[in-house]
């Protein structure tokens, strides 16, 4: 059976772009709060290191969440 496919255009979003997007900035949101409330609370000193680890843990967060839970894949 076929799926579907449904072409956005440019400039304009959908409900599952919207969707996504938020996923994303929940995500890049919740890295951004453990650097800072490891850096608040001095748990951990990541230096010149700051700005990498802040790009970064988005990225890892992301990772773990698709690695540990459960979720559905188009083949």
């Amino acid at each position: 059976m076929r799926e579907k496919i449904k072409i956005v255009s440019a400039g304009k979003l959908d409900k599952t772009g919207l969707k996504k997007v938020g996923k994303s900035f929940l995500i890049s949101l919740a890295g951004a709060g453990v650097v800072f409330l490891a850096d608040i609370t001095s748990t951990v000193d990541f230096g010149t290191w700051e700005g990498y680890v802040a790009a970064m843990l988005p990225f890892a967060l992301n990772f773990l969440r698709k690695w540990l839970l459960k979720y559905e894949s188009k083949k």
